[in-house]
């Protein structure tokens, strides 16, 4: 008898710190947004709010973001969707990320994400992420404040994305810019940029941006989601600075994973003419 009463008053007094665990937790949360005088971050779920935390130290801490982030979601890739593509375009746009681009190397049937489901399409190929749909939503949790700031004291708007396309970019389309240079060799302007290499390839980058549309900076970040460290094509003129980090599944890529590999880059001496 006395010692079930013991056992009783034991799981009472866990239940009661852990009650007592939770009300602290909760209350520091609270003074959180209050010193952030942010109603928005006093609304958020408890993974919203850590993330944020963790996102504001990071900006305060690295020396250096990428302007430009690139997705690559290998063939293999099995549980990146686009829930989770959400996720992560969330974490770019909460560092202050301006450009992210999304090369899916995936078939329609393996598992393909169509970015024009969730995102406002503006021209060609960009799109903007949050749509107006979502914008709505959010002025609406957010009790008609449109505006989030993060640790840099800048706004934070629409994130630009652009969706590469596996088929028609890449490796297809390089031949079908030589294709064209073949076809005009007779002329004066290929014959002058045959005598020079260097003429040659800088007007073949130029031809390929221009064909690609995508007017943003060359990519300084890369993700490889993949069993293996492989671009599976993509874009090899646009990339050829890029700092590369696979990791091996989306399944288990979360905030801190993300929060990592920009200290990651943050850290590594760019390749520039190397």
């Amino acid at each position: 008898m006395m010692m079930q009463l013991l056992c009783l008053w034991i799981g009472q007094l866990l239940l009661l710190l852990v009650a007592t665990y939770e009300l602290l937790q909760l209350l520091w949360h609270r003074l959180q947004a209050f010193a952030h005088r942010s109603y928005d971050y006093w609304q958020c779920d408890r993974r919203q709010q850590n993330n944020r935390l963790l996102f504001e130290r990071t900006i305060r801490e690295l020396e250096k973001l990428p302007k430009h982030l690139v997705l690559v979601i290998g063939a293999d890739e099995r549980y990146v969707d686009a829930s989770q593509l959400q996720r992560i375009f969330g974490y770019a746009q909460l560092v202050g990320i301006p450009y992210l681009s999304v090369y899916d190397a995936r078939s329609v049937k393996n598992g393909y994400v169509d970015i024009g489901r969730f995102c406002q399409w503006s021209k060609d190929r960009l799109y903007y992420w949050p749509s107006q749909k979502q914008n709505k939503q959010q002025i609406l949790e957010q009790n008609g404040n449109n505006k989030c700031v993060n640790a840099n004291g800048r706004t934070i708007g629409e994130l630009q994305v652009f969706q590469i396309n596996a088929l028609l970019d890449g490796h297809a389309l390089i031949a079908k810019m030589c294709r064209e240079l073949y076809v005009n060799r007779g002329t004066t302007e290929v014959q002058q940029l045959l005598t020079k290499r260097e003429l040659l390839s800088d007007k073949l980058n130029e031809r390929l941006n221009q064909e690609l549309g995508i007017p943003v900076p060359e990519p300084e970040l890369g993700i490889i989601f993949s069993g293996v460290t492989c671009t599976f094509g993509l874009l090899p003129w646009h990339a050829r600075f890029t700092e590369f980090h696979t990791h091996p599944s989306g399944r288990h890529f979360d905030a801190t994973c993300f929060a990592q590999l920009l200290y990651k880059y943050a850290r590594c001496e760019q390749r520039w003419g190397k």
